[in-house]
């Protein structure tokens, strides 16, 4: 009865696959994400049904479920992992979903025109949004080998929209990066997420904040970072090079194109096109077993920029973010497209943990050249612009975040969240792990901008008012288990920046952004 229930079953699944091929596109890719989805709670099922739950005394524990050929299923902190007897082949079922909520609060005289001011966004829309669905596999394979699939069904207003390949990479390993006290070296193919800045390098999944600093983004962005890119990179990996516990990290990478044409995660920006070069190195002295401080430094050269100008004519360049809330979905500060043929990044990283505080703080100064089809630009010279950014957070609760020395993706010589003691439960009136936290972050995208009732013209021939955005946030994040949690942030954002008339178009509001994050 059994096998024939299973043969049914298989002819049943096989003809609803053929009717949602013979589906329209749209249809399809909603019935796929649904199938996705059944797929995943089947294939967790045999394991959730023999795994201790979080919060329990035996949580920590592998709960093998054996298969044939010696293959077995364990969970661990909620994530199904297929591994074969000798461990030379893994495959881990991932998921990271993100639900954001956010309010702007802005001045009432906000709509009014005078001669001195035009406020740009006259109304940032509040509401809700899926920031990122994630659902993909990772594992090892051959032992040596490893990889790594995701698609992101997010970064969008509506739920398994809309999905992009988020990453499809496969490394090769040389050491294990299960043993930390070794020396790791990788080589990453495909579509990577390369390794640039430390915030960047850092998983969305464990950001202080809502999002990351506007000069991150920017540099991500702008010049070869952010995800995804098709590239190859290399990154060593080595500790106790100076003294006993440090750790060394060195990374290179080479990008080139974003071949996803409907990825809303990027700004508009022809550099997505072009071809980059740029790498980050590391490295942290430790203050006893747990604390220690971090120095880094990252640079970055564009190549090449692609674009549909003409044979021999001017790329452009176009460097913008949102006010670190991605609600709304404006770019209050933009430099607008200018026309380039490269550019180049270097910035400093400085990152310290001493017991449950946390801080870290980054510089970026990134330059572009000038196209020579603008004779009077050129007397302007290549522009420059800058930003900077510091955090800090306490968890209150006693935890610590914890130090991530080698990963299995990116986040080389960077921070995980705090490790929950005692989960939330209230039948043991445990109320999980508090961290609050504030930051500062200043982004200038202004390059001779002038003085405000003049235009760019004259002395300020080859002007860019992309305008300055100074924000602070002040955060609330609740960690009621290593799987969920809730952040809390308000943000006082401000932005001066000139039109071409010389008004200001900038603004002074206050926002609230919170986020729901379930991820394994």
């Amino acid at each position: 009865m059994i096998v024939r229930a299973r043969k049914a079953l298989h002819v049943e699944t096989m003809s609803r696959l053929a009717g949602i091929a013979q589906q329209e596109p749209h249809t399809r890719i909603r019935a796929g994400s649904a199938l996705a989805a059944v797929l995943a709670v089947m294939l967790c099922f045999p394991v959730l049904a023999r795994s201790p739950q979080p919060g329990s005394q035996d949580a920590t524990l592998d709960s093998p479920a054996t298969g044939p050929a010696g293959w077995f299923w364990t969970l661990e902190e909620w994530r199904p992992t297929l591994s074969s007897a000798d461990h030379r082949f893994t495959m881990s079922i991932r998921g990271r979903f993100q639900f954001d909520a956010g309010s702007f609060d802005q001045s009432q005289d906000v709509g009014n025109i005078t001669p001195q001011r035009d406020v740009e966004f006259k109304a940032l829309r509040s509401g809700t949004m899926t920031r990122r669905a994630y659902l993909g596999v990772e594992g090892r394979a051959f032992g040596d080998f490893s990889y790594e699939y995701r698609m992101n069904f997010g970064d969008t207003r509506s739920f398994l929209t809309n999905p992009v390949l988020n990453i499809a990479r496969v490394s090769y390993n040389v050491g294990d990066p299960g043993t930390p006290d070794e020396s790791h070296f990788r080589i990453d193919a495909g579509f990577i997420r390369p390794i640039l800045t430390y915030e960047d390098a850092t998983s969305s999944a464990v950001l202080t904040f809502l999002e990351r600093a506007d000069v991150v983004n920017v540099a991500t962005s702008g010049y070869g970072g952010g995800t995804p890119r098709l590239g190859i990179q290399l990154t060593f990996q080595t500790p106790d090079t100076l003294r006993p516990g440090d750790n060394l990290v060195v990374s290179a990478a080479f990008t080139g194109q974003n071949s996803i044409s409907n990825n809303t995660a990027f700004p508009s920006n022809a550099t997505f096109e072009g071809e980059n070069i740029f790498g980050r190195i590391a490295y942290r002295l430790p203050f006893g077993d747990f604390d220690g401080i971090q120095v880094g430094a990252n640079a970055s050269r564009i190549l090449s920029i692609a674009g549909s100008a003409a044979e021999g004519g001017a790329r452009t360049v176009m460097l913008q973010d949102y006010p670190e809330i991605r609600i709304d979905g404006h770019h209050l500060i933009s430099t607008g497209s200018v026309p380039a043929n490269g550019g180049s990044l270097w910035g400093l990283e400085t990152v310290a943990n001493v017991r449950d505080v946390y801080i870290s703080g980054e510089f970026y100064e990134f330059g572009i050249d000038r196209a020579p089809d603008c004779i009077s630009c050129l007397a302007a010279g290549d522009p420059k612009f800058s930003g900077w950014y510091v955090t800090a957070s306490w968890v209150l609760t006693g935890e610590r975040r914890t130090y991530q020395a080698i990963a299995t993706n990116s986040s080389f010589a960077t921070f995980t969240n705090p490790i929950v003691t005692a989960p939330f439960s209230l039948h043991d009136q445990n109320w999980g792990a508090w961290e609050v936290a504030a930051r500062y972050s200043d982004l200038d995208l202004n390059w001779h901008a002038g003085s405000p009732q003049t235009a760019c013209v004259g002395a300020f021939v080859g002007c860019i008012r992309g305008g300055q955005e100074k924000i602070w946030t002040f955060g609330l994040n609740w960690y009621a288990s290593n799987n969920f949690r809730m952040m809390f942030d308000y943000m006082v954002v401000d932005v001066a920046k000139l039109n071409a008339s010389g008004q200001q178009a900038g603004q002074v509001f206050r926002a609230v952004g919170t986020r729901l994050q379930l991820t394994n």
